[in-house]
C-alpha cells in the first residue's frame, strides 16, 4: 500500500509556510535531523524544538540534538548485531516501544522528545503475522448476555460484531486513505473476498477492489480479540509486536506548534487498561502512546514492541487483547483502546492459525 500522506498535508504546508525548515541543533557525535531550505532574513522559525537522543546497543550516546517540530530524523547506520541476534529496527523508548519509521512522511516527523535505541531479535526466528480482522470472535453473537463475542457499542454508531472490522477510509472528497494494514484482500468475480496475491496487486483492473482490514470501534469494556495459534514445537524467548494506530483524540496540549492547521494529539493505553495475554499470562509492556493523531481520524499503523521473553507451547497457544477500562475519550467513548491491525510473532517454530475467518471479510464491501 502507498503511504498515507493526506492527514498531515495541512501540517506540512503550515510548516513550510512558517519557516525554511532548518534541521535543528547539532549533535556532538552525528547529525540527528535532516536540513531544509535556507531561511530568509525576514522569516522567523518559531517552531518548538524537541530533544532527539540516539544510543547504541551498549547505551553509549550516538547523537543528542534539538530538532524542530515537523522535521525528520536522519536514520543512523544499522548497528552490528550481537552473536545470535539480528537487527530489527530503532525503538523509541519514550513512547513505549514504537519502531521508528524514518522515511514515512507522517510517522517520521518529530512532534515530541524521542529516544531511540536498537532492537535485536534472535537470528533463528522468523516473523509470522496474524491479522486482527480474522479473529473468529468478531463474527460471533454479541455477548452482553454472556455469549462469547465482541461488543463495540459507541456513540459513533453502536458498531458491534462485524461492524468492528474497518477497511480503507474515504474522506468527503471520496479519496481513499490507506493506513498500511498488513492484510490485503481482493474480491474475485463472484464477489467473495480472498487474500490478494502479487499478481492481484499488479493488476490495474483490480486496483479498486484491493483493501486492507483492521479492528476499530473497540470501546466496550471486556471486548477481547483472541488468536488461537498452533505451534509445531515449543519455543522460548519469542518476540511479539502489535501493529496499531489511534482513532480519536482532542488534547490541545500536544499540538505541534502554533498555526500548523490541525492539532496533533495522542492516544495512550497500558498493560493495565489494555492487557495483552499469552496463555493467560499478561505481558508487562508498560504504557504506550500513539502520537500525531489529527482529531477524529486515523494515523498510519505502526509497530510497537511488546516482549521478547514469551514462551510458546507445542500445540495450541492463546494470545488475547482485552479492553479493561472505563476511561472516557472525547467525552463520549466508553473505553479507550488502539485500532489493531495485526500481531507479529518472531519464533523458531512454525505457527498456524486454523480458526482464522477470512470469509467474514465478504461483508466488508
Amino acid at each position: 500500500m502507498k503511504k498515507n500522506k493526506l492527514f498531515f498535508l495541512g501540517m506540512m504546508v503550515a510548516t513550510l509556510a512558517l519557516a525554511g525548515c532548518n534541521g535543528g541543533g547539532k549533535s556532538s557525535a552525528a547529525p540527528a535531523a535532516s536540513s531544509g531550505a535556507a531561511q530568509s532574513s525576514e522569516e522567523v522559525d518559531d517552531r518548538p524544538e524537541y530533544n532527539v537522543k540516539i544510543v547504541g546497543a551498549d547505551g553509549a550516546e550516538i547523537s543528542n540534538a534539538k530538532v524542530k517540530a515537523g522535521d525528520k530524523v536522519t536514520k543512523p547506520a544499522d548497528p552490528a548485531a550481537p552473536s545470535g541476534k539480528k537487527f530489527y529496527g530503532w525503538m523509541n523508548v519514550k513512547n513505549g516501544g514504537q519502531i521508528w519509521n524514518f522515511e514515512d512522511d507522517t510517522l517520521g516527523i518529530i512532534m515530541e522528545d524521542i529516544e531511540l535505541k536498537p532492537l535485536f531479535v534472535p537470528a533463528n526466528q522468523n516473523a509470522q503475522v496474524f491479522e486482527a480482522e480474522l479473529c473468529p470472535d468478531i463474527s460471533e453473537k454479541i455477548g452482553k448476555d454472556g455469549t462469547p463475542g465482541m461488543d463495540g457499542v459507541t456513540y459513533s454508531g453502536g458498531q458491534k460484531g462485524l461492524g468492528l472490522i474497518g477497511r480503507d477510509y474515504y474522506n468527503a472528497e471520496g479519496t481513499a486513505n490507506e493506513f498500511g494494514a498488513t492484510g490485503l484482500y481482493v474480491r474475485d468475480d463472484s464477489g467473495v473476498a480472498r487474500y490478494a496475491t502479487s499478481a492481484d496487486l499488479a493488476n490495474p483492473d483490480l486496483a479498486e477492489s484491493v483493501f486492507g482490514g483492521f479492528v476499530h470501534y473497540n470501546y466496550e469494556k471486556n471486548n477481547t480479540l483472541t488468536w488461537e495459534l498452533e505451534s509445531d514445537v515449543a519455543s522460548e524467548n519469542v518476540t511479539i509486536f502489535m501493529r496499531v494506530s489511534g482513532e480519536y483524540g482532542l488534547d490541545e496540549k500536544y499540538q505541534a506548534f502554533e498555526g500548523q492547521g490541525e492539532s496533533r494529539v495522542y492516544e495512550t493505553y497500558s498493560q493495565t487498561s489494555f492487557p495483552v495475554k499469552v496463555n493467560g499470562t499478561a505481558i508487562e509492556y508498560g504504557t504506550q502512546t500513539i502520537h500525531n493523531i489529527i482529531p477524529k481520524t486515523f494515523i498510519t499503523f505502526q509497530d510497537f514492541f511488546l516482549s521478547a521473553t514469551v514462551s510458546l507451547k507445542a500445540g495450541k497457544n492463546t494470545i488475547q487483547m482485552i479492553v479493561d477500562n472505563t476511561n472516557t475519550l472525547n467525552g463520549t467513548i466508553a473505553s479507550t483502546a488502539p485500532v489493531v491491525d495485526s500481531i507479529k510473532v518472531f519464533s523458531d517454530s512454525q505457527i498456524t492459525w486454523p480458526s482464522a475467518k477470512l470469509a467474514q471479510m465478504d461483508n466488508k464491501k
